[in-house]
């Protein structure tokens, strides 16, 4: 069986009741409509374009990292 994980999110209030709009008119939970446009959104070429970067970017500090090199101004906050 396919591992699946749980996440909490926070939505505005717009964005909820257009979510929960569209999921009434679709017939199906809002949860189940945002579960497919976040996996929509996590098969899309853009997509697949950011995690390229941030492997290379991570292959990158590793290796600065395991070689005893400093590094420096890479954050990986939003």
């Amino acid at each position: 069986m396919t591992e699946r994980y749980m996440l909490s999110i926070t939505l505005s209030e717009k964005a909820y009741e257009e979510y929960r709009l569209v999921a009434a008119w679709k017939k199906i939970r809002v949860s189940t409509l945002i579960r497919q446009i976040l996996e929509r959104e996590h098969e899309s070429l853009g997509f697949g374009e950011l995690v390229k970067r941030a492997t290379a970017e991570w292959h990158t500090i590793k290796d600065e990292t395991s070689s005893g090199q400093s590094v420096g101004g890479n954050s990986c906050e939003g």
